[in-house]
């Protein structure tokens, strides 16, 4: 990266610090919309500033002035989205939801005679979420009715969607995995890939994966999903916008259907359209 012509930074803002880094986030919650916790503002400014030296960036502030403004749609505000929301995942975390979903998808398959049921994960990260339900229904249902299935997997970040598009994880990735799934629904990697673990075809071909903001006006999804897995998402958004979120994931639900959410999220309340089944679990009204 050139940084010839490059004008200086003011004297008192010292190259990637605190208050160089400061603009950046107010770009992400101002222009992108996410909001992030105290604590994880460091992980973000030490990932990014690794990025950005790697580009032959000086500071926070160049990287504002020659990237974000010129092209507040363009490949930095990608990365901001991309190393801003990465968040720990892992395989069939919260196991109690995929048992629930589970019993459920069962007895909709019984009463839906040949439509589809279609299920939502939304912020799906690298992958492990959608590809746990699609082992636990693998397991529960048999052949014909789990080709009724279709797993819809959506997220924000267009770098964990390609690491799970791609469904190849790592010995710690599949930590926790009992023997026997393992055996059923991973193929060993061998030669180059010696160490990794890839997704059946089986278990891939039910989650399709896309590119969707959660906080765009409209989503290109359907609004009769019976079950949508929104877990540990809203996290990156400020405490006031997350009922909204609540609200908007309800449109997407028919009647009757369950929304998911993380057991450790910090909900401000219900929206009047769900009831509260449980601290993490809703259903729609009707």
């Amino acid at each position: 990266m050139a940084t010839s012509g490059v004008p200086p930074l003011p004297p008192d803002l010292e190259p990637w610090g605190e208050k160089d880094f400061a603009p950046i986030m107010a770009f992400l919650r101002n222009q992108i919309g996410i909001t992030l916790e105290s604590h994880r503002m460091g992980l973000m400014q030490a990932r990014l500033r690794s990025r950005l030296q790697a580009k032959g960036f000086l500071s926070f502030t160049h990287f504002l002035d020659q990237v974000l403004k010129v092209d507040p749609n363009g490949w930095g505000t990608q990365l901001l989205i991309d190393l801003s929301t990465v968040n720990h995942t892992a395989f069939f975390r919260e196991p109690a939801h995929f048992t629930f979903m589970a019993e459920k998808v069962a007895a909709w398959l019984k009463e839906s005679g040949n439509a589809p049921i279609r299920l939502w994960s939304a912020g799906c990260s690298s992958g492990q979420e959608p590809y746990s339900m699609a082992m636990v229904l693998a397991e529960t249902l048999p052949a014909p009715m789990l080709q009724k299935i279709e797993i819809w997997a959506s997220d924000l970040s267009l770098e964990m969607l390609k690491v799970a598009a791609g469904a190849i994880y790592t010995t710690r990735d599949v930590q926790g995995i009992s023997p026997a799934r393992l055996r059923r629904f991973f193929l060993l990697g061998r030669g180059p890939r010696e160490g990794s673990f890839r997704m059946v075809p089986e278990i891939r071909d039910l989650v399709k994966f896309r590119h969707l903001d959660l906080r765009n006006p409209t989503w290109a999804v359907p609004t009769d999903f019976p079950m949508i897995f929104c877990r540990n998402v809203s996290i990156y958004f400020a405490e006031d916008e997350r009922l909204t979120l609540m609200n908007r994931l309800a449109q997407h639900l028919r009647p009757g259907g369950w929304l998911a959410m993380g057991n450790g999220e910090i909900l401000p309340g219900v929206p009047p359209s769900l009831r509260k089944h449980s601290p993490s679990l809703f259903q729609k009204e009707g």
